[in-house]
């Protein structure tokens, strides 16, 4: 699901001018770049090929204006980075107040993309009859909302994992150490996501960890090994969660119903 929120700590002395800033390992960063009448204009790039949906948030910035008494504040814009082109977002009158109160939501994917309803995945656990879902869609437990179509498939911890269909690993996490039934323990949860042809992303969550075998950026073939189950984050029991997923803005995303070839629900 690959959602973060940041500030960032600024570490600069208040008399210099902090003119760039870089997020998750320089997935993408903003650059302040000085304009007439005494403006900043502010940007965003991705230093990394893959899309990524962001939201900037700051009471600092405005409207690109056509003049200077023409300006109009903009709470917040959204950009979707599909190119390593720069994306203007707006101005600011003072590039350090800007940095100080600034946020940023955003979601790895292709924004909107339509799922191939069409495609049969291929069972994340192998061989799939010995590995019981758990929970469907619209599990009581923890599937509703954004989650509301995925599976959890029950299996000891250290159960190798498959890419359910081919792509590109567009993020990992296998820090995490904690997991159990609470939702505050969701962030220790450790993953892989991979990007699809269509746009989606498929996303395998509560590996153990030092459970993922794969990195940002690397091509998978179904079928491929891509980690191990654990019981990391918010999990009641040792498990892997699989959803198809469609990256939205303001952090936010939503899972699409899927169908797998070898295993029924």
């Amino acid at each position: 699901m690959c959602v973060s929120l940041l500030r960032p700590s600024p570490t600069f002395a208040e008399t210099e001018v902090k003119t760039s800033g870089c997020f998750d390992k320089a997935r993408f960063c903003f650059e302040l770049t000085p304009s007439s009448d005494s403006l900043y204009l502010v940007s965003v790039k991705r230093k990394i090929a893959m899309p990524v949906a962001l939201t900037l948030y700051s009471d600092k910035l405005f409207q690109i204006p056509s003049s200077l008494e023409a300006l109009k504040p903009k709470a917040h814009v959204n950009a979707f980075l599909n190119t390593d082109d720069a994306v203007p977002l707006g101005v600011v009158k003072n590039a350090n107040a800007f940095w100080h109160t600034m946020r940023v939501k955003w979601t790895a994917g292709q924004i909107d993309a339509q799922h191939d309803r069409d495609y049969a995945y291929y069972s994340p656990l192998q061989p799939a009859v010995e590995y019981r879902i758990v929970q469907g869609f619209n599990g009581s437990f923890s599937h509703s909302g954004a989650s509301r179509y995925a599976l959890d498939f029950a299996a000891p911890v250290g159960t190798p994992i498959l890419a359910a269909r081919a792509g590109v690993v567009i993020d990992t996490k296998d820090d995490g150490t904690k997991g159990g039934p609470h939702s505050r323990l969701a962030k220790h949860a450790n993953y892989v996501a991979i990007l699809h042809s269509d746009g989606t992303t498929g996303e395998y969550y509560h590996l153990k960890h030092d459970g993922v075998v794969v990195e940002r950026g690397q091509t998978v073939q179904q079928g491929q090994l891509i980690g191990y189950t654990g019981n990391t984050g918010f999990s009641s029991l040792p498990h892997l969660h699989f959803g198809i997923y469609v990256a939205k803005f303001h952090g936010k995303y939503v899972s699409v119903p899927f169908s797998l070839t070898d295993t029924s629900q």
